[in-house]
């Protein structure tokens, strides 16, 4: 849900620019509090963003401390046959450099 600023009414037209401006600025701040959809700054996460069970979608790349994940995940290799040792039934899985 998004946020929302707090503002004030204004009773009357020259009522009190002090509160107009008060508004403006918390308008200013709630933008501010935003994600941008086109990049555009400030559009850094501070906080963990709950998907709420929602998946994300056409993600080119994800990384995770610096490593990217599609890339690791194209680099494993899953068998059933031991390098050494190893009983039936255990999955051997390797991942190249």
């Amino acid at each position: 849900m998004s946020k929302k600023p707090n503002i004030t009414n204004i009773a009357s037209g020259y009522a009190s620019n002090t509160q107009l401006n008060a508004n403006f600025q918390a308008l200013q701040n709630a933008f501010d509090n935003t994600l941008s959809l086109d990049g555009s700054t400030p559009n850094a996460m501070q906080a963990d963003l709950d998907m709420n069970g929602n998946d994300i979608l056409n993600a080119g790349q994800f990384y995770i401390n610096g490593e990217d994940v599609f890339s690791v995940i194209y680099r494993v290799t899953i068998s059933t046959a031991p390098p050494s040792g190893g009983t039936d039934g255990d999955i051997w899985f390797k991942v190249t450099n």
